[in-house]
């Protein structure tokens, strides 16, 4: 589904990405772990095509994103992938409800249905109406989670999702998080420098500034 081959990215002097080659499956679960500042989320911004590559290409389906102009890779990330943040990143003027409703509004549609039984498979179900503020960091993404999947994406990209989170919330968020991408058979690649938060995934990589090897 999503294959990278010698990718590179530098910025200026510094190399950030080393080529990088890399294959992740439908409905796989993947980990990148690395130390801060060694270019996880760089890597998770060039598979979204947020950020061009000096070198290597990224293929997602029959898609080669460096291919593809900016209109084109605005309607791939709308409507293929999923996003989920370790800053929430929720909209703090909008409900719940709204937050989660939002990937599908900018798609044209309106389905009150799935938006509350996502919020409900979260375990959120009776907050809809409650805006961010009246939440805590674990429900906060809680509700980023549910924004994610509502859509139905491909690919969900996880950017150290419990960075903000206590011990608890955290196992609790990254068991939700696993489970519910498994029951809509979302692929998801998790970055993080958390060994622990890798556990639980089909594959592990540790991202260093020689580039990228599995761990058993």
């Amino acid at each position: 589904m999503l294959r990278l081959v010698a990718v590179g990215k530098r910025y200026g002097a510094r190399t950030v990405l080393n080529r990088i080659s890399l294959e992740v499956h439908a409905g796989e679960y993947v980990a990148i772990i690395g130390e801060s500042g060694i270019g996880k989320s760089t890597l998770l911004n060039v598979i979204a095509g947020l950020e061009p590559l000096d070198e290597g290409g990224i293929y997602f389906d029959e898609h080669e994103l460096t291919r593809m102009d900016d209109d084109a890779l605005t309607r791939l990330r709308r409507d293929s992938y999923g996003f989920v943040f370790q800053a929430f990143h929720v909209l703090p003027q909008l409900t719940v409800e709204q937050n989660v409703a939002l990937p599908l509004l900018l798609r044209g549609l309106s389905d009150a249905t799935r938006v509350r039984s996502m919020i409900a498979a979260v375990g959120l179900a009776g907050r809809e109406q409650s805006t961010p503020r009246e939440l805590s960091g674990g429900e906060l993404q809680r509700v980023a989670i549910a924004r994610a999947l509502v859509g139905e994406p491909r690919l969900v990209l996880a950017d150290e999702p419990t960075g903000n989170l206590d011990p608890e919330n955290a196992r609790q968020v990254l068991a939700l998080f696993r489970e519910q991408c498994r029951k809509r058979g979302a692929a998801a690649i998790l970055a993080t420098h958390s060994e622990h938060a890798a556990a639980g995934c089909d594959r592990r990589y540790r991202l260093s500034a020689q580039g990228i090897e599995p761990l058993g």
